[in-house]
């Protein structure tokens, strides 16, 4: 590293320490070491100690210990290692050791001024030995041990590692050391879980070589365990019971308030809310970089789509997102789907066949785009009535809802949206949202091409499936995600708390009311519809 980049870094850390030290070091001044005589006892299992919900963790550590839970946390030690986010871009920039020691630093600072009895997660002899027993790439992915796929666990992570389904020439290598890690998670619970009692688990994503291996212990051994994650609208969080973070389904929920409607004021609020979503100016990513077209037939024209014809619109996700991969049911994977939509209504004079690369792909990057395979793969032979939307084009989400006659939706929230806005959407994945009767899922490519068909002919959703859409997306978003006295600034960097001091915190807090439940067992769900006055039922 250059010494104008050691100072700068030294800079940028100094200033750090500092907010740190006005934000957290203030907030748990004065908090009581011991506040009650213990009446349980919880395994959080954190990790990767320096991350963005690290404020969330150190409130729940103390929200815990306030009502009487003894709380382990664990998180990785200064020894590098890979995981979930040391991608190649981390360590062909930075530098895997420079990463972690700044990482770990940060984790080591955060938890000093928040206060928190951390652990150590141990090196495991065991991992690093079994991780080299794989030599070959087929041999790693294939590799279980003690029933659990962890070959498949170092596979989802390897995808974010090079943000992309295509790997380099250090492949094997890479994979083993994500092997050893998620071995290492596993063997470090399976010990803490053996010697202690605990009431509940408590980790992040639920996903990846960190947790996804706590998830299969767990559930194993009929452990309880809470998962949480950023949620869509910023300083939120979702909160899932016996389930990963990733799942956003809420089932038993949904089947809790079968029954219900939207009053006139929840109404009004979908309302308001769906019309943020068109800027998505208060979402942790904002993936609309321009307003809805106000002149649909020039939008349509600009993009290269006729105007007399019916547009089929294939919306993809992140091709290297382990929460979308392996949710594959009508196609072996959305790749395949476009390939065969596209051949299957090759110079259909009266359908159009868009292909809208998720914006993500320009925002968070990756090394694979849809549109890029889909060029590769047909070349010059790529039909007329096609069209490839750039994951950077300046087009709003809502206008290509607007513009589409059929969705066609693998895991993303617009399938969701589509349907509220009265447009028929064919689900060919996997998603918590399949199922609700609101969507058209196919169980086969035979299934979705017939779908396709009917639909073409008659794009029309019945009132009933378009509220069963509105109702679903106001318990998802209203309900589902968690208001948090956490704050962070556009570019997703933790400001501070609600308020200057822990006590001064509102016990009515959503973060409050989902501790309070655990503590007496952990419950189906964290969503609460409060009871409306008789008669507007």
């Amino acid at each position: 590293m250059s010494l104008k980049n050691s100072v700068k870094n030294a800079a940028r850390r100094w200033k750090k320490n500092i907010q740190w030290n006005q934000s957290i070091g203030r907030f748990y001044q004065g908090i009581p070491d011991s506040p009650k005589p213990p009446v349980g006892r919880v395994l959080h299992y954190v990790g990767i100690g320096s991350m963005y919900h690290t404020p969330l963790e150190i409130l729940m550590y103390h929200g815990l210990r306030q009502r009487g839970f003894e709380v382990d946390y664990y998180i990785y030690g200064p020894t590098p290692c890979l995981n979930e986010i040391t991608t190649r871009a981390v360590v062909e920039g930075e530098g895997l050791s420079e990463f972690w020691k700044r990482s770990y630093s940060d984790a080591a600072e955060m938890l000093r001024l928040g206060k928190v009895n951390y652990q150590l997660i141990p090196e495991s002899p065991t991992a690093k030995q079994l991780a080299t027993t794989p030599q070959n790439l087929e041999a790693l992915t294939a590799f279980e041990h003690e029933g659990i796929e962890f070959g498949q666990i170092a596979l989802g992570c390897m995808y974010r590692y090079y943000k992309s389904l295509t790997f380099a020439t250090d492949a094997l290598q890479v994979g083993q050391g994500l092997l050893e890690t998620a071995i290492r998670n596993y063997e470090c619970v399976k010990h803490l879980c053996s010697e202690n009692q605990y009431d509940f688990v408590l980790f992040s994503h639920g996903i990846y070589v960190t947790w996804q291996c706590v998830v299969e212990y767990c559930r194993r051994h009929q452990i309880d365990f809470v998962c949480y994650d950023r949620a869509k609208t910023r300083n939120t969080a979702n909160f899932n019971a016996n389930q990963p973070s990733p799942d956003w389904g809420f089932p038993s929920a949904w089947e809790r308030y079968r029954d219900r409607t939207l009053d006139e004021s929840e109404s009004s609020w979908v309302n308001d809310y769906l019309q943020q979503r068109e800027t998505q100016a208060g979402d942790v990513y904002s993936y609309n970089p321009v307003g809805r077209a106000k002149d649909l037939e020039s939008e349509k024209e600009r993009l290269g789509i006729p105007i007399d014809r019916k547009v089929v619109t294939i919306f993809t996700n992140l091709i290297w997102d382990a929460a979308n991969v392996s949710r594959d049911i009508a196609f072996d994977n959305c790749l395949d789907c476009i390939i065969k939509t596209i051949t299957r209504f090759a110079d259909n004079e009266n359908i159009q066949v868009v292909v809208r690369s998720h914006p993500a792909e320009a925002v968070l990057g990756t090394q694979q785009q849809y549109g890029h395979l889909v060029k590769d793969h047909f070349g010059d032979a790529l039909p007329a009535n096609v069209t490839v939307v750039a994951p950077d084009d300046l087009v709003n989400s809502f206008t290509m809802i607007e513009m589409t006659d059929v969705g066609v939706v693998n895991t993303s929230t617009v399938g969701l949206e589509m349907a509220m806005l009265d447009k028929p959407v064919v689900l060919i994945s996997e998603t918590h949202y399949r199922g609700k009767g609101f969507t058209f899922d196919a169980e086969s490519s035979e299934q979705y091409f017939e779908m396709l068909d009917t639909l073409l002919e008659q794009a029309v959703l019945k009132p009933s499936q378009v509220d069963l859409a509105r109702k679903y997306f106001y318990m998802m978003m209203s309900l589902y995600q968690h208001l948090l006295p956490t704050r962070y600034d556009n570019q997703g960097r933790f400001s501070g708390y609600s308020c200057e001091r822990f006590d001064q915190l509102n016990g009515d807090e959503p973060i409050f009311r989902i501790l309070d439940s655990l503590t007496g067992g952990v419950p189906a769900d964290f969503i609460d519809w409060p009871e409306r006055p008789t008669g507007n039922r």
